[in-house]
């Protein structure tokens, strides 16, 4: 794909209404938009029972792919629609000058889980990590917001605002 687009004025990846999926898929994606070794976030591990029982902080890289890398600007489109490795991704993108994040919060799922399933059938999932911003806090954990809010007005469904603010912005 970046081959075929990598002289365009800029790229629209839209990551709403995404559930999520694996975690390294964040940074095969982005390590196509960074032309060095960036601090992207911190984690931390649950590793007790009080509520704030965590490791200490790791700072989280992503590095640049061998590859093709697009050097020019990015729109990312999220809504309340876009979880887990969704926002992980949207929180990565605060990191990067060249990747603006526009729509609406994510819908959250910045850990990474773990469950099970009990033996009557029903099942469990928790988050076993914290993703924390570049100040080390974890100011998203009910999602990320984007950098320009643009909603959709359902009452007009001949256009997406979305994707018509984006394009303004990588003109």
């Amino acid at each position: 794909m970046l081959t075929r687009y990598k002289n365009t004025k800029g790229l629209i990846l839209d990551l709403r209404e995404n559930g999520g999926g694996a975690v390294s898929d964040v940074f095969n994606l982005l390590s196509r938009f960074v032309e060095t070794k960036t601090l992207v976030n911190y984690s931390r591990i649950k590793n007790g029972l009080p509520r704030n029982a965590f490791s200490a902080a790791e700072a989280v890289y992503v590095s640049p792919h061998n590859g093709i890398r697009y050097k020019g600007k990015v729109a990312m489109l999220t809504d309340r629609g876009t979880y887990s490795a969704g926002s992980f991704t949207s929180l990565a993108t605060k990191a990067l000058s060249n990747i603006t994040l526009i729509g609406d919060t994510t819908g959250g799922g910045l850990g990474l889980p773990n469950g099970g399933q009990l033996p009557n059938g029903w099942s469990y999932r928790f988050s076993v990590t914290q993703a924390l911003t570049l100040d080390q806090r974890p100011d998203y954990e009910n999602g990320v917001p984007p950098d320009i809010h643009v909603l959709i007005d359902w009452n007009d469904r001949t256009k997406d605002e979305v994707i018509e603010r984006a394009m303004v912005e990588l003109l």
